[in-house]
């Protein structure tokens, strides 16, 4: 019995997971990132960054404010290095998918990428629980990654 109990206490136990993806675009020479987090727990989190905030990622009262929160949150939260080089995270936008918030991000002027860094801490301050996983694709290579909250840092190499 303590065996079927110890099963359903981890199958009702709440994940929290987001997905980092990152593509190398070769014709475009560009990092094409998308970040997916689920809508309640980044609510949450951004409230805790922002306190004072009105947050709402489902019915937005001011785009242009939320849009520059989630940016800057995520900018701060991830971080890319490709050959030693900071790469510069451009903010696209936001969309609602299902139960998730799915964050655009580009950078240009990448012609070739033979080594990532990546440093992710989205979400680390909201749940200690929290991981982050990656899939990251560069000529036609994919690669994925999973870091565990306090883990905030891969290298990989293409």
């Amino acid at each position: 019995m303590p065996a079927l109990l110890h099963l359903l206490l981890l199958l009702l136990h709440p994940f929290y997971v987001s997905v980092v993806d990152l593509n190398h675009n070769a014709d475009d020479k560009t990092l094409e990132v998308s970040v997916r987090i689920f809508t309640e727990d980044f609510e949450e989190t951004l409230r805790m960054q922002y306190p004072g905030e009105k947050i709402d990622l489902i019915r937005v009262v001011n785009p242009a404010k939320t849009d520059s929160l989630i940016s800057r949150y995520v900018r701060q939260k991830l971080a890319l290095s490709a050959g030693n080089q900071l790469l510069n995270l451009r903010y696209l936008g936001f969309e609602k998918i299902e139960e998730s918030i799915w964050c655009y991000f580009e950078v240009a002027n990448v012609p070739v990428i033979k080594q990532l860094h990546v440093s992710n801490r989205l979400l680390y301050e909201f749940k200690k629980e929290q991981i982050n996983m990656h899939n990251v694709t560069v000529g036609g290579q994919r690669k994925s990654y999973k870091l565990s909250n306090p883990d905030s840092q891969f290298d990989l190499n293409f």
